[in-house]
């Protein structure tokens, strides 16, 4: 296998061509969607060279069989390898790989690691197996990942006076707004326009109210192998919550996606209900299901 860094959105884009085929396979199980990577790489990791962050493989005949993230400020990395290399001699030796570079990168950004985290899915108990005797254990039940099969729609309107409609670079300050607002404040305007010029976006959706602002947004990204969107992430801004805007977004967004791009499903992800029981109520709401739990499994770094 020959080993490459990131150097040009094509190489993202393959990613995403080959994660969506490797889902087409096998299934989701364990299997990150077509949006995860670029919105982990370019909104997770903005303060970073995506050349540095992602790492990826081919095979004899050129094609990618392996994609890895590195995460040293998370303390984490990521890694999708074909189903044909799935729990095989070369599938231990990249997750050894994706250990050292991402202890090396911590080391260069002067990051101090106690640990190094992999997500696992609770729907395949030889992988659970697999990262366990490679020194990994359970750390914490981390993400609930929720389907939406389309077989109906619940009513939710926006309230009087806002409105819905597809984000443009031009508002990258009321982005950012909404984004901090939302969630932990870190944007400025110059920095989320950044990640919205960058190669990975596809839809950003907003609701504006009347004064201006973006009351709810979500970023939006379609698997068109698979007909499936993923919502990541959700946000309300912190002054328009419990008005049903958040519920009203996602089924503008469904009904739109199913009518222009023919998508069947949609994912979403969120903490454990105990931790964020508003989160869980929201999408259960809007008919998302729950599909499998991820939990984290970490080992000690010296």
């Amino acid at each position: 296998m020959k080993a490459c860094c990131y150097q040009e959105p094509e190489d993202l884009y393959r990613a995403q061509v080959a994660l969506m085929a490797w889902s087409r396979a096998r299934g989701h199980c364990n299997y990150l969607h077509k949006g995860d990577i670029g919105h982990r790489l370019f909104n997770g990791c903005y303060a970073y060279d995506p050349a540095d962050m992602m790492r990826y493989w081919l095979d004899d005949a050129g094609e990618i069989c392996a994609i890895a993230i590195l995460y040293p400020h998370w303390e984490a990395f990521d890694l999708q390898v074909t189903p044909a290399l799935w729990l095989s001699d070369e599938h231990a030796r990249l997750v050894d790989f994706c250990e050292g570079e991402t202890l090396v990168l911590a080391e260069r950004f002067g990051l101090r690691m106690k640990e190094l985290a992999l997500d696992v899915f609770d729907c395949d108990p030889d992988f659970i197996a697999f990262v366990e005797e490679r020194g990994y254990k359970h750390s914490k039940h981390g993400f609930s990942l929720t389907r939406h099969e389309f077989k109906s729609f619940p009513v939710a309107e926006l309230p009087p006076g806002f409105r819905f409609r597809q984000a443009t670079a031009d508002d990258a300050e009321r982005l950012a707004d909404v984004h901090n607002h939302s969630f932990t404040s870190k944007w400025n305007a110059e920095s989320y326009a950044k990640v919205f010029r960058s190669p990975h976006l596809e839809y950003e959706f907003v609701v504006e109210a009347p004064d201006g602002r973006f009351a709810a947004f979500t970023n939006v990204w379609i698997d068109d192998v698979n007909r499936s969107l993923l919502f990541e992430p959700v946000g309300a801004h912190a002054d328009f919550r419990r008005r049903g805007i958040g519920k009203a977004l996602m089924v503008r967004v469904l009904r739109r996606m199913q009518a222009e791009r023919g998508i069947k499903c949609a994912y979403v992800c969120h903490a454990p209900a105990s931790e964020n029981p508003a989160a869980a109520a929201l999408y259960a709401s809007v008919g998302f299901k729950k599909l499998h739990d991820i939990h984290e499994y970490a080992k000690p770094v010296a």
